[in-house]
Protein backbone atom coordinates (compact mmCIF):
# COMPACT_ATOMS: atom_id res chain seq x y z
CA UNK A 1 0.00 0.00 0.00
CA UNK A 2 2.90 2.11 1.01
CA UNK A 3 4.01 1.85 -2.49
CA UNK A 4 0.85 2.71 -4.28
CA UNK A 5 0.88 5.59 -2.17
CA UNK A 6 4.32 6.80 -2.67
CA UNK A 7 4.19 6.26 -6.80
CA UNK A 8 0.52 8.06 -6.30
CA UNK A 9 2.80 10.86 -4.96
CA UNK A 10 5.30 11.08 -7.20
CA UNK A 11 2.54 11.31 -9.64
CA UNK A 12 1.11 14.25 -8.50
CA UNK A 13 4.47 15.84 -8.10
CA UNK A 14 5.15 14.86 -11.95
CA UNK A 15 2.06 16.71 -12.91
CA UNK A 16 2.20 19.73 -10.98
CA UNK A 17 5.93 20.25 -12.64
CA UNK A 18 4.33 20.05 -15.84
CA UNK A 19 1.53 21.73 -15.35
CA UNK A 20 3.19 24.90 -13.81
CA UNK A 21 5.89 24.59 -16.98
CA UNK A 22 3.07 24.83 -19.37
CA UNK A 23 1.18 27.74 -17.34
CA UNK A 24 4.71 29.41 -17.31
CA UNK A 25 5.38 28.97 -20.83
CA UNK A 26 2.08 30.52 -21.76
CA UNK A 27 2.40 33.51 -19.72
CA UNK A 28 5.83 34.16 -21.87
CA UNK A 29 4.43 33.20 -24.80
CA UNK A 30 1.84 35.42 -24.74
CA UNK A 31 0.94 39.08 -25.85
CA UNK A 32 0.01 41.58 -23.02
CA UNK A 33 -3.06 42.02 -24.78
CA UNK A 34 -4.23 38.14 -23.98
CA UNK A 35 -2.59 38.40 -20.50
CA UNK A 36 -5.33 41.43 -20.02
CA UNK A 37 -7.88 39.79 -21.26
CA UNK A 38 -7.45 36.83 -19.04
CA UNK A 39 -6.59 38.82 -15.85
CA UNK A 40 -9.48 40.74 -16.40
CA UNK A 41 -11.52 37.41 -16.67
CA UNK A 42 -10.20 35.83 -13.47
CA UNK A 43 -10.74 39.07 -11.90
CA UNK A 44 -14.68 39.20 -12.73
CA UNK A 45 -14.92 35.38 -11.93
CA UNK A 46 -13.35 36.39 -8.62
CA UNK A 47 -10.45 33.86 -8.95
CA UNK A 48 -7.65 36.84 -7.54
CA UNK A 49 -4.63 34.63 -7.65
CA UNK A 50 -4.89 33.80 -11.15
CA UNK A 51 -5.73 37.37 -12.39
CA UNK A 52 -2.73 38.46 -10.21
CA UNK A 53 -0.68 35.68 -12.14
CA UNK A 54 -1.62 37.17 -15.57
CA UNK A 55 -1.68 41.31 -14.74
CA UNK A 56 1.44 40.40 -13.15
CA UNK A 57 2.85 38.92 -16.34
CA UNK A 58 1.80 42.36 -18.39
CA UNK A 59 5.13 43.61 -16.64
CA UNK A 60 7.79 41.61 -18.64
CA UNK A 61 6.06 42.70 -21.77
CA UNK A 62 7.50 46.04 -21.72
CA UNK A 63 4.11 47.19 -22.88
CA UNK A 64 2.39 50.46 -21.47
CA UNK A 65 -0.93 49.84 -23.31
CA UNK A 66 -2.52 48.54 -20.28
CA UNK A 67 -0.11 49.68 -17.83
CA UNK A 68 -2.75 52.21 -15.71
CA UNK A 69 -5.68 49.74 -15.63
CA UNK A 70 -3.31 46.60 -14.76
CA UNK A 71 -2.03 48.59 -11.65
CA UNK A 72 -5.50 49.29 -10.63
CA UNK A 73 -6.63 45.57 -11.30
CA UNK A 74 -3.79 44.37 -9.33
CA UNK A 75 -3.91 46.40 -6.44
CA UNK A 76 -7.82 45.64 -6.32
CA UNK A 77 -6.91 41.65 -6.01
CA UNK A 78 -4.18 41.89 -3.95
CA UNK A 79 -6.89 43.59 -1.69
CA UNK A 80 -9.16 40.99 -2.53
CA UNK A 81 -6.83 37.95 -1.50
CA UNK A 82 -6.20 39.88 1.62
CA UNK A 83 -2.22 40.96 0.79
CA UNK A 84 -2.64 44.29 2.09
CA UNK A 85 1.28 45.36 1.93
CA UNK A 86 1.43 44.81 -1.17
CA UNK A 87 -1.69 46.36 -2.03
CA UNK A 88 -0.16 49.50 -0.73
CA UNK A 89 3.52 49.22 -1.90
CA UNK A 90 1.38 49.37 -5.76
CA UNK A 91 -1.11 51.89 -4.50
CA UNK A 92 1.99 54.19 -4.05
CA UNK A 93 3.83 53.30 -6.89
CA UNK A 94 0.27 53.61 -8.80
CA UNK A 95 -0.11 57.47 -7.42
CA UNK A 96 3.60 58.39 -8.44
CA UNK A 97 3.52 56.90 -11.82
CA UNK A 98 0.12 58.90 -12.86
CA UNK A 99 -0.71 61.79 -10.66
CA UNK A 100 -3.67 62.75 -12.92
CA UNK A 101 -5.68 59.63 -13.02
CA UNK A 102 -9.16 59.64 -12.81
CA UNK A 103 -8.76 56.58 -10.51
CA UNK A 104 -6.69 58.81 -7.81
CA UNK A 105 -9.54 58.55 -5.61
CA UNK A 106 -10.73 54.71 -6.06
CA UNK A 107 -6.46 53.79 -5.26
CA UNK A 108 -6.32 56.20 -2.19
CA UNK A 109 -9.56 54.19 -1.32
CA UNK A 110 -8.22 50.86 -1.58
CA UNK A 111 -5.49 52.16 0.49
CA UNK A 112 -7.55 53.87 2.84
CA UNK A 113 -9.29 50.11 2.99
CA UNK A 114 -5.94 48.06 2.68
CA UNK A 115 -4.61 50.27 6.01
CA UNK A 116 -8.14 49.72 8.27
CA UNK A 117 -7.99 46.26 8.21
CA UNK A 118 -4.14 46.12 9.17
CA UNK A 119 -5.12 47.82 12.33
CA UNK A 120 -8.03 45.33 12.66
CA UNK A 121 -7.18 42.10 14.62
CA UNK A 122 -9.85 38.96 14.22
CA UNK A 123 -8.59 37.19 17.57
CA UNK A 124 -9.18 40.72 19.24
CA UNK A 125 -12.11 41.45 17.49
CA UNK A 126 -14.05 38.00 18.29
CA UNK A 127 -12.73 38.27 21.93
CA UNK A 128 -13.76 42.06 22.56
CA UNK A 129 -10.03 43.00 23.54
CA UNK A 130 -9.04 46.64 23.36
CA UNK A 131 -7.16 47.46 20.16
CA UNK A 132 -6.68 50.92 21.19
CA UNK A 133 -3.48 49.95 23.08
CA UNK A 134 -1.36 47.79 20.17
CA UNK A 135 0.48 50.34 17.37
CA UNK A 136 -1.73 52.88 15.88
CA UNK A 137 0.41 53.55 12.51
CA UNK A 138 -1.84 51.35 10.06
CA UNK A 139 -5.08 53.82 11.64
CA UNK A 140 -3.05 57.10 11.14
CA UNK A 141 -2.13 55.75 7.44
CA UNK A 142 -5.82 54.90 7.02
CA UNK A 143 -7.47 58.19 8.43
CA UNK A 144 -4.88 60.34 5.97
CA UNK A 145 -6.08 58.22 2.70
CA UNK A 146 -9.47 58.64 3.67
CA UNK A 147 -9.10 62.58 4.52
CA UNK A 148 -7.57 62.76 1.20
CA UNK A 149 -10.40 61.47 -0.65
CA UNK A 150 -12.94 63.83 1.28
CA UNK A 151 -10.41 67.21 0.90
CA UNK A 152 -9.47 66.76 -2.44
CA UNK A 153 -12.41 64.89 -4.11
CA UNK A 154 -15.33 65.73 -2.40
CA UNK A 155 -17.43 64.59 -4.93
CA UNK A 156 -16.25 61.29 -5.14
CA UNK A 157 -18.68 57.94 -4.53
CA UNK A 158 -16.11 57.00 -1.70
CA UNK A 159 -16.56 60.52 -0.29
CA UNK A 160 -19.43 60.06 2.17
CA UNK A 161 -18.22 56.38 3.60
CA UNK A 162 -14.48 58.21 4.02
CA UNK A 163 -15.85 60.40 6.29
CA UNK A 164 -17.77 57.82 8.08
CA UNK A 165 -14.28 56.38 8.44
CA UNK A 166 -12.65 59.08 9.51
CA UNK A 167 -14.98 59.82 12.13
CA UNK A 168 -14.45 56.07 13.63
CA UNK A 169 -11.15 56.02 13.07
CA UNK A 170 -10.48 59.52 14.78
CA UNK A 171 -11.95 58.17 18.15
CA UNK A 172 -9.73 54.99 17.24
CA UNK A 173 -6.74 57.31 17.75
CA UNK A 174 -8.08 59.56 20.83
CA UNK A 175 -8.14 56.13 22.44
CA UNK A 176 -4.72 54.98 21.87
CA UNK A 177 -3.81 58.18 23.17
CA UNK A 178 -5.42 57.48 26.19
CA UNK A 179 -3.93 54.17 26.67
CA UNK A 180 -0.85 56.12 26.55
CA UNK A 181 -1.63 58.50 29.23
CA UNK A 182 -2.75 55.42 31.67
CA UNK A 183 0.95 53.85 30.43
CA UNK A 184 2.88 57.26 31.78
CA UNK A 185 0.41 57.51 34.62
CA UNK A 186 1.23 53.61 36.40
CA UNK A 187 4.82 54.96 35.62
CA UNK A 188 4.54 58.50 37.04
CA UNK A 189 5.35 60.52 33.77
CA UNK A 190 3.77 63.03 34.39
CA UNK A 191 5.69 65.75 33.00
CA UNK A 192 4.70 63.31 29.68
CA UNK A 193 1.61 62.62 30.70
CA UNK A 194 0.34 65.95 30.46
CA UNK A 195 1.97 66.56 27.48
CA UNK A 196 0.11 63.58 25.99
CA UNK A 197 -3.02 64.74 27.13
CA UNK A 198 -2.43 68.48 25.49
CA UNK A 199 -1.90 67.13 22.61
CA UNK A 200 -5.18 65.04 22.52
CA UNK A 201 -7.35 68.35 23.37
CA UNK A 202 -5.47 69.97 20.33
CA UNK A 203 -5.89 67.05 18.06
CA UNK A 204 -8.57 65.35 19.59
CA UNK A 205 -10.96 67.77 21.09
CA UNK A 206 -14.56 66.49 21.10
CA UNK A 207 -13.85 62.97 21.73
CA UNK A 208 -14.93 61.01 24.50
CA UNK A 209 -11.40 59.63 25.16
CA UNK A 210 -10.31 62.84 25.33
CA UNK A 211 -12.88 63.96 28.32
CA UNK A 212 -11.48 60.86 30.36
CA UNK A 213 -8.03 62.17 30.03
CA UNK A 214 -8.41 65.62 31.75
CA UNK A 215 -8.31 64.28 35.05
CA UNK A 216 -5.29 62.59 34.48
CA UNK A 217 -3.79 65.86 33.25
CA UNK A 218 -4.96 67.62 36.59
CA UNK A 219 -3.35 64.95 38.33
CA UNK A 220 0.09 65.39 36.56
CA UNK A 221 -0.06 69.21 37.35
CA UNK A 222 -0.68 68.30 41.02
CA UNK A 223 2.23 66.05 41.44
CA UNK A 224 4.31 68.64 39.79
CA UNK A 225 3.33 71.55 41.83
CA UNK A 226 1.22 73.57 39.22
CA UNK A 227 -1.81 74.25 41.14
CA UNK A 228 -3.13 76.99 39.05
CA UNK A 229 -3.03 74.63 36.04
CA UNK A 230 -4.23 72.40 37.57
CA UNK A 231 -7.53 74.23 38.87
CA UNK A 232 -7.85 74.98 35.68
CA UNK A 233 -7.79 71.36 34.35
CA UNK A 234 -10.18 71.02 37.32
CA UNK A 235 -12.76 73.98 36.00
CA UNK A 236 -13.05 72.10 32.14
CA UNK A 237 -13.65 69.09 33.90
CA UNK A 238 -16.90 70.50 35.66
CA UNK A 239 -17.30 72.40 32.47
CA UNK A 240 -17.74 68.54 30.51
CA UNK A 241 -19.55 67.10 33.19
CA UNK A 242 -23.05 65.72 31.66
CA UNK A 243 -21.53 66.68 28.40
CA UNK A 244 -22.77 63.46 25.61
CA UNK A 245 -21.02 62.04 23.14
CA UNK A 246 -21.71 60.44 19.72
CA UNK A 247 -22.01 56.31 19.53
CA UNK A 248 -19.56 55.71 16.62
CA UNK A 249 -19.50 52.64 15.46
CA UNK A 250 -16.85 50.95 13.21
CA UNK A 251 -18.42 51.32 9.53
CA UNK A 252 -19.15 48.15 7.92
CA UNK A 253 -15.82 47.54 4.94
CA UNK A 254 -17.59 48.77 1.59
CA UNK A 255 -17.91 47.30 -1.31
CA UNK A 256 -18.27 49.64 -4.18
CA UNK A 257 -15.41 49.10 -6.22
Amino acid sequence: MRKFTSLASLMLAGLLVVGCSNSNKELEEASAQDLYSKGQTYLQDGDYNSAIRYLDAIGGKGNTQFGEQTQLSLIYAQYKVGEYYKALDIAERFVRAYPNSAHTDYVFYLAALSNARLGDNFIQDFFGINRASRSIDTVRNAYGSFQTIVRDFPNSKYAPEAQQWMGYLLNRMAEHELEVVKFYDKRDAYVAMSNRVEEMMRFYPDTKATAEALPYMKKAFEQMGLNDSAQKVDALIEANKGKEYPNVTKPAYGEQF
